[in-house]
């Protein structure tokens, strides 16, 4: 089975926008960091803005093993929003992450997998590498045309939540068509979710972690490797 993956997490609020709180960060982080220490994995880690003012602390603990890069500053769909003020909002965000982390980011994913041609022209005058917005499941326009790489996510973050006897299979057949396979997780999955719809609830908190655990034993122990999607654009080049 082996080939590379990819662990990108997402850090915003929870549920956005179904919810305000930030239980994900303070309660689910720490756990993720320590399960990503317990299994030698380095993940790639989209931060909003918003989060790295509230938490710099914890974007900080991300980034000493974890690379660092931008998902918008208020979690905002940027299909929705005119070009200068895509610009703007990513620009603000950009800032934050470097003065926050001493290093600028070089990718960038935008909220809900959703952006335009003007997201792309922003990340390209702003100095970004590559883009991580477009899914397997979720297609838009590409960002090739403004000198910016795609990394594809190959599956939501539910997936990472299936039982074993259903993930694994899924994952062994994903490895063999996807190089890089790209999972995409979220800190609030590691607390038990309430009052949101059923895919972003179900079987968070406890569960998740420990089935977040035995797919990455699972993918490891198979000689999977897993790289960072920086790496998997510097080995592309």
């Amino acid at each position: 089975m082996a080939g590379r993956a990819v662990l990108s997490v997402d850090v915003e609020q929870d549920v956005p926008p179904y919810l305000s709180s930030w239980r994900g960060v303070e309660e689910g982080l720490p756990r993720l960091l320590d399960l990503l220490d317990e299994l030698g994995v380095r993940a790639t880690f989209f931060v909003t803005g918003e989060c790295c003012r509230l938490f710099p602390g914890a974007v900080r603990g991300i980034a000493e093993r974890h690379e660092v890069g931008c998902h918008g500053y208020l979690h905002e769909r940027f299909d929705r929003l005119p070009a200068g003020e895509q610009f703007r909002r990513i620009k603000v965000a950009t800032e934050i992450i470097e003065g926050t982390t001493g290093e600028r980011p070089k990718g960038f994913r935008s909220p809900n997998f959703r952006c335009s041609p003007s997201t792309y022209e922003a990340l390209s005058r702003l100095g970004y590498v590559y883009d991580s917005s477009l899914a397997v499941y979720r297609r838009g326009p590409r960002p090739e045309p403004y000198g910016i790489v795609e990394v594809e996510n190959t599956w939501p973050s539910s997936f990472l939540r299936l039982p074993a006897a259903i993930s694994r299979p899924l994952m062994a057949a994903s490895l063999r068509v996807f190089d890089p396979l790209v999972l995409d997780f979220h800190p609030w999955e590691l607390v038990e979710m309430r009052g949101v719809r059923w895919d972003c609830r179900f079987a968070t908190g406890k569960v998740a972690e420990e089935r977040l655990r035995e797919l990455l034993r699972y993918l490891l122990g198979r000689g999977v490797r897993f790289v960072t999607m920086m790496e998997v654009v510097e080995q592309r080049a």
